[in-house]
């Protein structure tokens, strides 16, 4: 969804009435079917009601000259609402804004935006009679009064204001948290009983790690604030600050095998299965796309399934969808909801990335993130998910693969080929800012969590180098009570054992390429294991002195271009070369060069050292110094003229017009940069090394340059002579010498 904001204004669930008719869908039932490798199960004729019912009432938008008004009104109390319209292909153009009453304190908050929805189903679903357009729809808390405003011209027919209860698990109005508590998860369906999988239960996140979303970044609330019970999973009292940035993971083809980590069932959020659609499974899972509610940010843990719920009946009763779009959701307290209907574990078919549903699995977090800061609480549980749902496959959530629009979006043609990490954003399949940018920025760390984590050494290629040991720690294996304990194996042999509290451990890694794997053991006597690849390197690269050498472009008193040339090698491989001297400088591992500027006049020392991935490192350092020699200390032979300025390096040179005029240098040294000034009329002049011709260089410029080098040259370190020979170039015949630079 793209919302760029929105502000609830309450914190209760509760019940609402505006008036207006409801179009629920159905859809046949009947036996399941599958067609091109896909799976349909039909409606549920017998479906039992929900403990806890929602309801949706309308309230249409006459539109006249180009807008849309509904003046404040009462209401029942509703605590979601959203704007539909008739034909899904059509949208307004206008703003739409709408503004809401709290029942807790009778006030009106401002205009709030509403924004065009961008998920949506595909196929069969998506050609259902029935479908709406729709805004995205809007978490404000128990409210009692609204108001609505549409602009733009040629607004879609059928235009009306969806206001969504989610009822309450005390069966009256407001308060309550609407999960039901029972005594195991309910019953996943299956496609067929042989294809029938249970998640396996996992890490709850402990007090200590769990905390709120940024203050200043959004009203979110107190720490006291509870989380849903459920007995499934145990969520923490709140939030956590937003973590710090994490690089990206080695680019790892292994796969890793994870349970599902503890959520809601449907049952226990109170799922109303009598209005669900048909539902599609397809063959497998290939990527995870992350999204956001955009909702609001002002909202209790609490009142999650109350959320979840609304968002079920709104894509349902006004989007039109078969049921709730997203695979998962997850609130800020790091909750984590089963989303639509056919089992948490199964490739179960979404609305919610057009063009990338099939096959693929979305999660969405409860909130709007282009505001709020996200959590390590709420990353962590996005890695768990996407290590479980792709491990299952045999993929990867740190790789990259090629995936194909399915049909067009608002940014890809269906056939289009894009290629993305496994774990992604909505805003990389479409034209949207989810999911928001705080969360989007976090999805290299969160890719970064899916794996095993290694510290102790550094990362390159999809792999780890560490010098003799490793610390390994493992945050998508699950950690609860059913754990019995931690083995650590290098290339497939036990290398230590561990307490089912441990969360760390430090390995020992021999020297060469070897796969280390943390394996979680359970009481029900199921696996899980994550592996990096890891390289044990003790070997110290090899690096050459460092040679400095002068380089083209404009001299002074102050200032002399230099390269500083150099070769590192390893065993392995390089990782980078830093500089710390005469400046401080990181390049490369591949660097084999450096530029910079040093003063003329004084030794200088050039230190450079180069680093493998593992650590090890070698310096090597050498002392020179730049010398200007002015060209008075050369060798004249011919008619050559002084010249004065304060342009030039000295304030002097020498200028010749006549053929064969040639002024000798002679430097002990190892580099050399004959000094110009440049003129419009300057000509020719040819080049000589030790008495060899060595190149002819135009001295023309098209505007007047002084203390100019056009030509350098590095040669053995000794005594060595520099000529320039007038050429006497016809029309321009001036040769302008300001002097010579050279290492010392």
């Amino acid at each position: 969804m793209n919302r760029k904001l929105a502000i609830g204004s309450g914190i209760a669930v509760a019940v609402l009435a505006a008036g207006g008719g409801v179009a629920v869908l159905t859809w046949p039932s009947g036996d399941g079917t599958t067609q091109a490798g896909l799976t349909t199960i039909p409606a549920d004729p017998n479906a039992e009601p929900p403990a806890i019912k929602t309801q949706l009432n309308t309230v249409d938008l006459a539109a006249s000259g180009g807008t849309a008004d509904l003046p404040q009104r009462d209401t029942k109390q509703f605590s979601l609402l959203g704007v539909t319209w008739t034909d899904p292909a059509a949208k307004p153009t206008g703003a739409i804004e709408v503004r809401t009453r709290s029942v807790a304190t009778g006030t009106w908050t401002g205009w709030q935006d509403l924004d065009v929805t961008d998920n949506g189903p595909e196929s069969a679903e998506a050609a259902t009679a029935g479908r709406r357009g729709a805004t995205e729809p809007l978490w404000v808390g128990a409210s009692n009064g609204v108001a609505a405003r549409i602009g733009g011209k040629d607004l879609p027919a059928g235009l009306r204001l969806d206001l969504i209860d989610p009822g309450s698990s005390t069966g009256g109005q407001g308060g309550g948290s609407g999960i039901l508590l029972a005594d195991e998860p309910s019953a996943e369906p299956s496609v067929s009983p042989s294809d029938s999988v249970s998640a396996e239960p996992s890490e709850s996140v402990s007090p200590s790690e769990s905390v709120s979303s940024s203050p200043t970044e959004s009203s979110s609330p107190a720490a006291s604030d509870s989380p849903s019970p459920s007995a499934t999973t145990s969520a923490p009292a709140s939030a956590s600050p937003s973590p710090s940035a994490t690089s990206e993971p080695p680019v790892s083809n292994v796969p890793v095998s994870v349970p599902f980590p503890t959520y809601v069932s449907r049952k226990q959020w109170s799922a109303d299965e009598t209005i669900v659609g048909d539902i599609t499974i397809a063959t497998e899972v290939k990527a995870l796309w992350v999204h956001h509610t955009a909702t609001t940010n002002d909202y209790s843990c609490s009142d999650s399934a109350a959320i979840v719920r609304s968002i079920q009946t709104y894509h349902v009763k006004s989007n039109g969808w078969s049921d709730i779009g997203y695979n998962y959701l997850l609130d800020k307290c790091g909750t984590l909801f089963e989303g639509r209907k056919g089992g948490v574990e199964k490739p179960v078919v979404g609305a919610h990335t057009v063009g990338f549903n099939t096959n693929y699995a979305a999660i969405s977090v409860i909130g709007n993130f282009e505001t709020a800061k996200s959590s390590d609480t709420i990353e962590t549980v996005i890695a768990k998910v996407a290590a479980s749902r792709l491990g299952k496959y045999g993929y990867s959530p740190a790789e990259t693969a090629t995936f194909t629009a399915g049909s067009t979006n608002n940014k890809y043609t269906a056939g289009t080929k894009v290629t993305l990490p496994r774990v992604s954003g909505h805003r990389d399949l479409d034209a949207t800012a989810c999911p928001g940018a705080n969360l989007y920025s976090r999805l290299a760390a969160i890719r970064a969590k899916t794996q095993l984590t290694v510290t102790g050494g550094g990362v390159s290629g999809g792999a780890y180098y560490v010098k003799k040991s490793a610390t390994l720690s493992w945050p998508v294996l699950a950690t609860t009570s059913d754990v019995t304990g931690f083995s650590v194996l290098v290339d497939g042999t036990v290398a230590s054992t561990y307490a089912a509290s441990v969360r760390s451990a430090s390995v020992a890694v021999p020297v060469g390429k070897h796969t280390v794997t943390v394996q979680a053991a359970y009481s029900s006597g199921k696996v899980s294991k994550v592996s990096a690849t890891i390289y044990g390197d003790t070997t110290v690269p090899t690096l050459t002195t460092p040679v400095p050498g002068l380089k083209t472009g404009t001299y002074s008193t102050s200032s002399a271009p230099v390269a500083v040339t150099f070769t590192a090698k390893d065993n392995l491989k390089v990782a980078s070369v830093t500089v710390s001297k005469p400046k401080s400088a990181t390049l490369s591992g591949t660097a084999t060069s450096w530029s910079t500027t040093v003063k003329p006049a004084g030794k200088l020392s050039y230190l450079v050292t180069a680093r493998d991935v593992a650590g090890n490192a070698r310096a090597a350092s050498v002392t020179r110094t730049v010398v200007l020699m002015p060209e008075t200390s050369a060798k004249k032979s011919g008619t050559w003229t002084k010249k004065t300025s304060s342009s030039y390096l000295s304030g002097k040179a020498l200028s010749a017009t006549k053929k064969n005029a040639k002024l000798t240098y002679t430097f002990t040294g190892s580099s050399a940069a004959l000094l110009f000034t440049r003129t419009t009329k300057s000509g020719k002049a040819a080049i000589y090394v030790d008495g060899k011709k060595i190149t002819t260089i135009d001295l023309k410029a098209s505007s007047t340059l002084h203390k100019r080098a056009l030509w350098t040259r590095n040669v053995s370190y000794g005594k060595h002579t520099v000529a320039i020979v007038v050429a006497a170039t016809s029309g321009r015949p001036t040769v302008i010498s300001d002097g010579l630079a050279y290492i010392k």
